[in-house]
């Protein structure tokens, strides 16, 4: 799926849905259209990327034996 985007430089263009949380990261951006119209970075809310989990063993395992 390719997302309408605006570039820093005041550019629009069209990314790959997969490498939308990069270039937010990387602040390549100013905003990105979704379902329900533009959101800026900075402004409006977006989800953030949910990252591997990080602990040792097993997330449930180690919540349950606290």
């Amino acid at each position: 799926m390719m997302i309408r985007v605006v570039y820093g430089s005041g550019e629009t263009g069209l990314v790959k849905a997969c490498d939308l949380d990069r270039l937010i990261r990387e602040e390549q951006i100013l905003a990105f259209c979704r379902s329900d119209g533009w959101a800026r970075i900075g402004l409006d809310p977006i989800r953030v990327t949910q990252y591997p989990f990080a602990g040792s063993g097993d997330r449930w395992s180690d919540v349950l034996s606290s």
